[in-house]
């Protein structure tokens, strides 16, 4: 069962969980270069009303975190180019855990 806000811009704050409820870890994977691929497209974390944390993506950059309300986040508005990045979350509901049978 998918969830889906078609109103939800990808530069609003947001956090993960209140998406989806299922999730409760994210993960980001960039496969592109801030900087030389694009300009803006940062991760933004809202540590709290006043602090804020940056993390300019790399090719390989594994950025991993929970998904609840302790991680606020967003990707800030691109100004040039492309951003490429594969986004993953992982539940840790046994319920909705994938079960292969053929390694049985």
């Amino acid at each position: 069962e998918f969830q889906l806000n078609t109103s939800h811009v990808y530069w609003n704050a947001h956090v993960d969980k209140a998406n989806i409820a299922a999730y409760d870890y994210s993960a980001l994977l960039y496969l592109s270069a801030h900087g030389t691929d694009f300009a803006g497209g940062e991760l933004e974390f809202f540590d709290d009303l006043a602090s804020r944390s940056l993390v300019a993506p790399q090719p390989g950059l594994l950025v991993a975190f929970s998904s609840g309300l302790e991680n606020v986040h967003r990707a800030r508005r691109l100004l040039r180019g492309q951003r490429f990045v594969l986004a993953l979350w992982f539940t840790c509901d046994p319920v909705r855990a994938f079960v292969d049978d053929s390694l049985e």
